[in-house]
């Protein structure tokens, strides 16, 4: 069966920043759609300004993508934060969501944004080439990866920024934004999963399990990887959701012979 795929990135970031994933899950899940969707003031979007509001927030990432038929969403720390919104709001239009180092705000501000990430990002402000400018901020967001690999990726993101800049305002936004959402009493009712990343420097790992411990969620840590986990390993992320999926046609599976089988008793 053919499924919808909806990719939501994080802050000052945007579709563009899936690079390599985004082909790889499409090549992996060849028969599916996948749509990608930015959050005002990122982007496509980077003329808007980004609102506080998370239902303003939410319905521009719905409108972006077709109507028709459920979606697994996959959001990246922001973007996770807003696909869980939208799983609460209108469950009808969610199959499942899958979540990437992604904080919600019953973890300390410290932790959903380290005090480390804020000072890289303001020295990184300072930076007036914006392909060295890129590469400091890979290097912030990926572990292991090899230098020559972080400067090919800042050569092509770095015209990226100057082309759809992200205004200074939107960054602050953002950060209050993701500042209100909160982590409910119960998940939402789509199946999720929640992926973190072990030597994340951006949003403490503390966070996702902290999300996992208080819904009973499955969390898979990679233990070697950074914030930008679909960058620093796709094929990774790749299959941990095929697993995830498999899981969950097989309790779709299991649930509807039971079913069966009481109503044929």
């Amino acid at each position: 069966m053919q499924k919808q795929w909806v990719l939501v990135r994080g802050i000052m970031s945007e579709a563009f920043h899936w690079w390599d994933f985004l082909p790889q899950l499409q090549a992996h899940f060849p028969h599916d759609q996948f749509h990608t969707a930015d959050i005002l003031g990122n982007g496509r979007l980077f003329a808007h300004s980004t609102p506080l509001s998370v239902q303003k927030n939410l319905q521009a990432l719905r409108e972006q993508v077709p109507t028709a038929g459920k979606k697994i969403l996959v959001g990246f720390s922001l973007g996770g934060m807003l696909s869980l919104e939208w799983a609460h709001h209108h469950p009808e239009e969610v199959a499942a969501v899958v979540l990437i180092n992604c904080s919600l705000n019953n973890s300390a501000f410290y932790k959903r944004i380290t005090p480390y990430a804020l000072k890289h990002i303001f020295k990184s402000a300072l930076q007036r080439d914006m392909s060295r400018r890129e590469h400091m901020i890979l290097e912030m967001t990926t572990s292991g990866v090899p230098k020559e690999r972080l400067e090919e990726i800042a050569k092509h993101w770095g015209p990226r920024g100057l082309e759809y800049p992200v205004k200074p305002i939107n960054f602050l936004w953002q950060i209050l934004l993701a500042s209100q959402i909160k982590q409910r009493p119960q998940p939402p009712k789509a199946p999720v999963l929640i992926l973190s990343s072990g030597k994340d420097l951006v949003v403490h790992p503390d966070c996702s399990k902290k999300i996992a411990e208080t819904w009973d969620l499955p969390l898979v840590r990679h233990e070697q990887a950074g914030h930008d986990l679909t960058l620093n390993d796709p094929q990774w992320v790749i299959e941990q959701m095929t697993l995830f999926l498999g899981r969950q046609n097989e309790e779709i599976h299991a649930s509807t012979v039971g079913a069966n089988l009481v109503t044929t008793s």
